[in-house]
């Protein structure tokens, strides 16, 4: 009697999460990607995507916002930041010094309210940016890099 009650209420509960989860990926309204195969010669083939208008959309403002980033994520270091009536002049020259001294490594001065702030380098990685600050932290204390969008051109 006992063995009848077990299997029996171990199919209510097979067939209770059987029919929760099936509810649960129909319910949802997924959107229909569908795909479609037709081979020419066996070697090649053709894919159709057919997809909603809205996923249509998606694509595009994605791809419109990225034509106008002027650059890729990447990281810069900076090497110094300072607000006051001497700041503008002490970020000029500690741009000249570091561009003196690392020529190779293009400095970019910025003013972000109420700081001017001296930022160097386009690295792609982290350990790009990662193996220059310690040979620019050696003149430059204090440094540490930045997360920003990268000119990729030069």
């Amino acid at each position: 009697m006992i063995y009848k009650y077990l299997n029996m209420s171990m199919r209510i509960v097979f067939l209770f999460l059987f029919f929760t989860s099936y509810v649960s990926i129909f319910a949802q309204g997924t959107p229909q990607i569908l795909t479609n195969l037709a081979h020419d010669d066996g070697r090649s083939g053709k894919i159709e995507l057919v997809q909603p208008e809205r996923m249509e959309n998606l694509l595009m403002m994605h791809i419109l916002n990225n034509s106008q980033q002027e650059g890729i994520p990447g990281y810069r270091i900076r090497i110094f930041s300072q607000s006051g009536q001497a700041a503008r002049q002490n970020a000029n020259n500690t741009r000249a010094s570091f561009m003196t001294r690392f020529p190779e490594i293009e400095a970019y001065q910025e003013y972000n309210i109420p700081n001017f702030q001296i930022f160097v380098g386009d690295f792609r990685t982290k350990n790009e940016a990662l193996r220059e600050m310690r040979r620019i932290e050696r003149v430059f204390p204090g440094v540490f890099i930045a997360p920003t969008i990268i000119d990729i051109s030069k």
